[in-house]
């Protein structure tokens, strides 16, 4: 099954920072005008498959407090969150609630952009905020206005064209791997998930540069050179290309 990415969150204390370190590494920086926000504030790095990294930080300390990704950042700057697109995220609830996996969802998230368009979807957590592992992503369904959600991206100076894989921790990789074979991945080698579009790997807590307790570990872009980012430029987020 191809299941692509959506977008994988970085939660920074200072976003104009983050995104001036990101334009130092070669990425092109763009902004959504949402004419409504919420506890958190955005800057977009999108790629041409479809997929973006999302500067995310919170509008306020009781903002961050109250949002279910708070804790997150208390521990440090980084990943936080990940997502993939499915074509239903009412469908994969089913699935997941099916095989006694923990989901909540889906809500229905929505705004509108300064030009009027309107952007709708369906997320689903299956990891933080529905009390599963916190290694596990959330996904997301398009209800309408992809295009107005997802700013068009811009070619960047690295060379970077998209979203391929990504490495998690857990202290529980029975349960994290049997969540993303019911996502639809397939077990190529042990705790290594082939989505067809990208591919996620399981590590264990003790993995090098893994959060304690588990989680996002490190992005691995498609594009340019191979390369490692610098990890003071990304905000503790560990970062990779991969030639195409």
């Amino acid at each position: 099954m191809s299941l692509p990415f959506d977008h994988f969150v970085l939660l920074v204390n200072d976003l104009d920072a983050a995104a001036a370190d990101f334009a130092a590494m070669g990425f092109s920086i763009l902004e959504r005008a949402d004419t409504e926000h919420g506890k958190t504030e955005f800057k977009f790095v999108c790629f041409d498959d479809g997929s973006y990294i999302l500067l995310t930080a919170f509008t306020s300390a009781e903002a961050q407090a109250s949002h279910r990704l708070g804790g997150v950042l208390e521990a440090g700057e980084g990943w936080a969150d990940w997502s993939f697109t499915v074509p239903s995220a009412q469908a994969t609830a089913e699935a997941l609630s099916a095989a006694g996996l923990p989901n909540r969802g889906p809500v229905p998230v929505s705004n509108v952009i300064a030009d009027g368009s309107r952007w709708a979807l369906e997320l689903l957590m299956c990891g933080w905020g529905a009390e599963g592992d916190v290694s596990l992503p959330f996904v997301v369904s398009d209800v309408e206005g992809r295009s107005a959600r997802i700013p068009a991206p811009v070619p960047h100076v690295n060379g970077a064209t998209g979203l391929v894989g990504l490495t998690i921790s857990t202290a529980d990789a029975a349960i994290v791997g049997k969540t993303l074979a019911a996502l639809g991945g397939t077990e190529t080698a042990p705790g290594h998930y082939d989505f067809g579009a990208s591919w996620v790997e399981i590590l264990p807590l003790d993995a090098p540069q893994a959060r304690a307790g588990g989680g996002m570990v490190k992005a691995v872009l498609s594009g340019g050179e191979a390369r490692d980012f610098d990890l003071a430029l990304s905000h503790g987020a560990p970062l990779s290309m991969v030639r195409d």
